[in-house]
């Protein structure tokens, strides 16, 4: 080909046709610059085929890593749970010292061992760093998988504190009293007696417990994060429409929350928890909605805006109301319940 072309290049200059060759030389560029933007094209076509390739690996790896902690998350959301409770009853002198015989969780309320590196994972870092590669319609994704990042940061942060606090503790009894690290009967009575008795330990392990409510808030937020991220997953790659992401939801152990009417609103509480804990809202309508929550403490509702098709987590106290409409003109109440969601439709 390129023969060719300059054969009729060479032809055209010896019988000196001057302007048929000006008009064969831009041919032959617009010919050059043709090959190179069909080159070009395929050449992006080939790189965005392996930058799919590798979003959708990757989000594949994160889904399959959230399933797999699935079990861990709940147990320690249950263990949480037990652990808050036991330190209520403590406080408010409603244990015995056969509660701490048959509870090894009493011995040692204020231990905080755990380990958060089982919720992370590689992929959401990967994911974070190659934004850029994903598809606008990952933008939602995106922003749950960024909101997981910083409460597993904020989790850590107060494991650390939590630590301190344990710490500290330990080194005040161990330095106070020798029958801390005793090992006889008579040893460990005395230290029941001093848990069940004396309001400086009861003072301390009410600190410890304010800061243990937020490590709870924390990890409930995760877990209904992640129900977020997953349940978008299977919208992005299903196509799943509300009735089917609705039976994704509770096929994770979750239940949406019950519906009372509007008449029904009553200030009740559940397990006596007093902190926040969040919950999972997903708007499958076509319109902007407003959600009322019942603040705690007060008898006050404030508003938040969840945008069609989005989801959003809020932090409630277990018992407490949300509402569609108004305070004044209230058209739906729900009534917040542990492990519970909210699908708007």
């Amino acid at each position: 080909m390129a023969r060719i072309l300059r054969n009729i290049r060479q032809t055209l200059l010896v019988e000196n046709r001057f302007t048929r060759y000006l008009i064969y030389a831009i041919g032959e560029i617009v010919l050059v610059v043709v090959g190179i933007l069909i080159a070009l094209h395929f050449n992006n076509q080939n790189t965005d085929r392996k930058t799919k390739a590798e979003t959708d690996r990757l989000v594949a790896d994160l889904e399959k890593g959230l399933k797999t902690n699935q079990f861990l998350l709940d147990r320690f959301i249950g263990r949480f749970d037990s652990q808050d409770s036991m330190m209520g009853l403590l406080v408010n002198g409603e244990l015995t010292a056969e509660n701490f015989r048959r509870n090894r969780i009493l011995n040692d309320l204020m231990g905080t061992s755990t380990q958060y590196a089982w919720l992370q994972d590689e992929n959401i870092s990967t994911i974070l760093q190659k934004e850029r590669d994903f598809d606008p319609s990952y933008n939602q994704l995106i922003k749950l998988i960024k909101s997981y990042k910083s409460r597993l940061d904020d989790l850590d942060n107060t494991a650390s504190e939590l630590n301190e606090l344990s710490n500290w503790n330990d080194k005040f009894m161990a330095d106070n009293f020798e029958w801390y690290s005793g090992t006889t009967k008579e040893d460990r009575d005395k230290k029941v007696q001093y848990f069940l008795l004396d309001p400086f330990f009861k003072n301390r392990l009410s600190l410890f417990r304010k800061k243990f409510k937020s490590q709870i808030s924390n990890i409930t937020s995760m877990g209904a994060i992640r129900a977020a991220i997953m349940g978008e997953i299977k919208r992005l790659n299903e196509g799943i429409n509300n009735e089917q992401l609705d039976d994704f939801f509770k096929s994770l152990g979750m239940q949406p929350f019950p519906q009372l009417d509007c008449s029904e609103l009553k200030r009740e509480w559940e397990d006596d928890f007093s902190g926040l804990i969040f919950f999972l809202f997903f708007n499958g309508t076509d319109e902007t909605v407003t959600i009322y929550r019942l603040r705690e403490n007060v008898d006050a509702w404030e508003s938040f805006n969840i945008n069609p098709g989005e989801y959003e987590i809020f932090g409630q106290v277990p018992g407490r109301g949300f509402m569609i409409g108004s305070p004044d003109v209230c058209e739906k109440l729900f009534i917040a319940k542990k492990g519970g969601y909210l699908l708007i439709e």
